[in-house]
């Protein structure tokens, strides 16, 4: 009998290449393969027609989803190309490694000793580490140790620069040279292996030696390249040992699924352990391995074309040349993903690395998300869905078409939930955990300026088909319907960049009882705010910040940390905020003064007199200073007003100052929309103000009336439908009485100003 170790890279191309050719050549009777010896009925569905990679095995707790383990593969992953080889040839694939019934027991108890306390004495070869710190480096990432003396960074570049980018040329010589690598690693330092790789190492010996009782002739065992060695020599090793590893290990009941992953999720950004930083680009290079290269940096001339960019031909073949250059100058038989974006940096995307990171986006990691078939398996998070839904008394409305009011009766057609009633609650924490899992089956409906201390939420609801795939889909991210949007929402939160999406996302976190997620969002905004030097979206920022602090405090839920956001943020926000009011062009000064009135607005909630002195300080600082906007000098001096800050008299006599004919009348009539935006009130209570206004237009000449009457009508429209008729009213009856409130708007009877009254009466 022959057997042969090969040890491979998880998602490695390279590896899977070499891997097939050796199965090619050599035709081996068994594969015994390193997974979960108890997922062979799920890995015999792995190739079935219909499934397409990125996927993930989850194995799970029966009686507990929460839970589980997941297994990625893509196309490229060794693992998949051996099972697809096996199928393609009838041959029998059987994992062996620790079942998963095993360590999903241990995950509950808490008995796996990763990195044991006491000081272990590991020879340091590495300069300037000691033996604590490489020992703790070999139990995180062994090979790091090879890859740091042959000078890399890591053993993903160490690996990728050495293993992936050839073809499967001299395989058998690559699986001995990595096998006899490993081996010295781990005689040279024992204590990197742990207590968890003793007992997995431990089980496969123990079914390799099942295999090998077995009339077969050839059985190639394909294992991940560090438990090479340990499992090489199984016939070296008394089997009396491993039995007495593995004595008394605790078991549960374990269930299996399917899910689709994606590439983002296998990038190792996305916290899995065992990804790669480009999985598109491996996808590229196992697919065309005699010409990735030119086909990614054409992709990415395509790419940027599509976007807009000048990216041409020959500037896509100058790339191809420069990555091929720095290969050559660092050594290596042909380019990697390093040196083609260093090299798409200076060519197709010009320098700019915005421009470099959508080609990141898309051609290095890239967006392929997998598929598997709704009849191969039952996800466990579509599962608790469906409890969910059942539970709280919504099943009639699940896959119901059309939209359905939750809760709606004949007397009430728009019903709503009392988030006071537990199963209420219940509700409106489903609803909200899919909304952030982006399965918006239910849209809550916009209440008043003080919804978020209201007790009541109207949902208006609406299945579509894609429910089901998009939460089979989302499987990927946890069993339940609540550690499912958690990982979703801590995923979504590292990639945002504003405060106030990511307020807002802690505000949505907070609507849906994920209180395990709210303190990484906390601490993400305080980074957030304090690499912010953008006014407009630090102001932009505040209502968000502002509403979920408040939420917290009628949910009781502790926002201290988001509160001290606010405080450290205000201080910054105010002293810049005369510079950024200057130099605006009318559009932009329009937007900044809905974002001062929204800031005021919400701050004046907080009743935090520090916070209000600190806010007012600015807007006084913003009204003084030159050259700022017009509408915006006008709304900073009537939201002084609105705060006490500054008397009527004090503020006649501004405004009578702002409506100089000097300024010009387009620059009169923006500062007038600033000061009177969104209400019409002082107008009403302090009759100078009215006079001001009725003169000032009275005084125009036509072709400057012409030339703002536009932006006075947008002013005037902006009030209350119960302010244009208070004031339609006023110059009815005439100053000194007070107007009768009308349903209907008021007819005009001999106008004190026909220009104002006629305008008026326009807008009502």
């Amino acid at each position: 009998m022959e057997v042969r170790t090969l040890g491979i890279r998880h998602h490695g191309p390279g590896s899977a290449r070499r891997l097939r050719a050796v199965l090619e050549r050599w035709q081996p009777d068994l594969i015994l393969l390193e997974a979960p010896a108890d997922s062979q009925p799920a890995l015999r569905q792995l190739t079935l027609p219909g499934m397409h990679p990125p996927l993930a095995l989850v194995l799970y707790d029966s009686k507990d989803i929460e839970r589980a383990s997941f297994y990625p593969f893509a196309r490229f992953s060794p693992e998949y190309q051996a099972m697809d080889w096996a199928r393609q040839h009838s041959v029998e694939v059987r994992p062996i490694d620790l079942p998963a019934r095993h360590y999903l027991a241990y995950r509950e108890e808490e008995q796996f000793i990763l990195f044991p306390r006491e000081e272990l004495d590991v020879p340091s070869v590495i300069p300037g580490k000691s033996k604590k710190e490489l020992t703790l480096q070999l139990r995180r990432d062994p090979l790091s140790v090879v890859a740091q003396l042959a000078g890399y960074p890591d053993s993903e570049s160490w690996w990728d620069a050495t293993l992936e980018r050839g073809g499967a040329a001299g395989a058998e010589e690559t699986f001995a040279a990595i096998l006899q690598i490993v081996t010295d690693l781990r005689e040279t330092f024992p204590e990197a292996s742990d207590t968890e790789n003793e007992q997995r190492e431990a089980y496969m010996r123990q079914e390799i030696r099942k295999a090998l009782k077995e009339p077969v002739e050839r059985v190639a065992i394909v294992v991940g390249a560090w438990h090479g060695p340990a499992v090489h020599d199984t016939l070296l090793r008394k089997a009396s040992t491993d039995k007495a590893v593995l004595r008394g290990l605790p078991r549960v009941k374990i269930s299996q699924a399917w899910v689709p992953w994606s590439f983002p999720r296998l990038a190792r950004g996305a916290g899995y352990g065992a990804g790669v930083t480009s999985p598109a680009w491996y996808a590229t290079l196992f697919d065309h391995p005699g010409n990735a290269v030119e086909r990614w940096m054409s992709a990415a001339g395509i790419l940027l074309r599509e976007e807009g960019f000048d990216a041409s031909p020959a500037m896509a073949t100058e790339g191809v040349g420069l990555a091929t250059t720095l290969a050559t100058l660092r050594g290596h038989e042909r380019p990697g993903i390093e040196e083609l974006e260093q090299a798409v940096l200076s060519t197709l995307a010009a320098g700019v690395r915005e421009r470099l990171a959508l080609i990141h986006d898309r051609l290095t990691v890239g967006g392929t998300v997998g598929f598997v078939p709704p009849d191969v398996t039952t996800v466990p998070l579509l599962e608790d869905l469906r409890a969910e839904v059942k539970s709280t008394r919504m099943s009639k409305l699940w896959e119901t078409a059309g939209q359905h009011y939750l809760k709606a009766t004949k007397s009430d057609p728009r019903g709503g939930i009392d988030l006071r009633q537990p199963n209420d609650l219940r509700k409106s924490h489903l609803l909200h955990r899919l909304n952030l899992l982006d399965i918006k089956w239910g849209r809550l409906q916009p209440g008043g300026p003080d919804s978020l201390s209201s007790f009541r939420e109207v949902w208006l609801l609406e299945w579509q088909p894609e429910f089901s795939l998009l939460t089979i889909e989302r499987g990927s991210y946890g069993n339940t319907v609540a550690t499912a949007a958690g990982a979703y929402a801590r995923e979504q939160a590292a990639g945002l960049r504003l405060v106030k999406d990511l307020a807002e996302l802690t505000l949505h976190c907070l609507r849906a009882a994920l209180p395990g997620v709210v303190p990484r969002m906390m601490q993400l905004l305080r980074e957030r705010a304090a690499e912010t030097t953008d006014v407009a979206a630090l102001l932009a920022a505040l209502p968000a910040l502002v509403q979920t602090s408040r939420y917290g405090d009628s949910r009781k839920t502790d926002t201290t940390a988001l509160l001290l956001v606010i405080d450290e943020l205000l201080p910054r926000l105010t002293a810049g905020l005369p510079a950024a009011a200057t130099n605006l062009d009318e559009e932009q000064g329009e937007a900044m003064v809905e974002l001062l009135a929204a800031a005021n607005y919400n701050l004046a909630q907080l009743g935090n007199p520090e916070l209000d002195d600190l806010w007012l300080d600015g807007l006084l600082r913003t009204a003084d200073a030159g050259g700022v906007y017009p509408g915006v000098e006008g709304h900073c001096l009537r939201l002084l007003y609105d705060r006490d800050r500054i008397d009527g008299p004090a503020a006649a006599t501004r405004f009578s100052r702002a409506l100089s004919r000097a300024r010009g009348a387009r620059a009169v009539a923006a500062w007038i929309g600033g000061f009177l935006h969104g209400s019409g009130q002082l107008l009403l209570h302090y009759p100078p103000l009215f006079d001001l206004v009725d003169g000032w237009i009275a005084a125009l000449e036509w072709e400057d009336f012409e030339e703002v009457v536009a932006q006075l009508r947008r002013t005037f429209s902006g009030f209350s439908r119960y302010d244009r008729q208070q004031l339609m009213g006023r110059i009815r009856v005439g100053e000194g009485e007070a107007p009768a409130e009308r349903e209907e708007p008021v007819a005009v009877q001999q106008p004190a100003d026909p220009l104002l009254a006629q305008l008026l009466q326009w807008i009502a």
